[in-house]
C-alpha cells in the first residue's frame, strides 16, 4: 500500500475501506463526515456510515453540490432520489464532486419539443470502468410529455445514440 494512495486517510479508515471494495483504492480527496469519513475515489463517493460504507457511483450523480451555509455535500441521482452528507472541514472534497461528476458526462444535449416542452438527453460513462457502455437518461422539462412529444424525444435519443455508442 503506497503513501499516497491513502491521501491522509487515517489508517484504519482506508483499510476498512479497502475491505468493503474489494480491492486497492487510491484516494482522490477524503472529509470527516458525520458518522466518518467521505472518500472520493476515482469512480465513486464512498461514505462511511454506522453500518458500514456506502458507494455512489460518480456517473450516478445527476447534479449536487457543495452548500456552505449548510455544511453538506448535495446530489440527486439519475433515479431521482436524493442523498447528502455534513462535512467538517470540507477541503477540497466538493471541487473534486464536481470535477468527477462532470468528468462522467459524455454527451449532454438540450432540445426543444413542441408546446413549450423540452428533453434532456445525457449519457454518462462510469469513472473506473473504460470499457462499459454509456448509461443515457432522458428528462423531460415542461410538464406531462404527449405521445408525440416522447416519440420525438426517443428518436432524438435513438440519434444521439447511434452517433455516440461505439458497437
Amino acid at each position: 500500500m503506497g503513501l499516497f494512495d491513502r491521501a491522509g486517510l487515517p489508517s484504519a479508515d482506508f483499510r476498512s475501506l479497502i475491505a468493503a471494495v474489494g480491492r486497492r483504492v487510491r484516494v482522490l480527496a477524503w472529509a470527516q463526515g458525520g458518522d466518518g469519513p467521505v472518500v472520493g475515489l476515482a469512480g465513486q463517493l464512498a461514505i462511511q456510515q454506522p453500518d458500514g460504507w456506502r458507494f455512489v457511483p460518480w456517473h450516478e450523480i445527476a447534479s449536487g453540490g457543495w452548500d456552505s451555509d449548510s455544511g453538506r455535500l448535495r446530489w440527486r441521482l439519475t433515479d431521482g432520489s436524493d442523498g447528502e452528507v455534513l462535512l467538517r472541514d470540507p477541503g477540497s472534497l466538493p471541487d473534486l464532486f464536481r470535477e468527477r461528476v462532470d468528468a462522467s458526462i459524455v454527451v449532454q444535449e438540450r432540445f426543444e419539443l413542441n408546446r413549450g416542452r423540452a428533453a434532456m438527453i445525457v449519457a454518462r460513462r462510469p469513472l473506473d470502468d473504460e470499457h462499459a457502455a454509456l448509461l443515457w437518461t432522458v428528462t423531460r422539462h415542461g410538464g406531462s410529455f404527449d405521445t408525440a412529444q416522447i416519440d420525438q424525444a426517443d428518436a432524438e435519443l435513438a440519434r444521439l445514440r447511434a452517433e455516440y455508442d461505439i458497437a
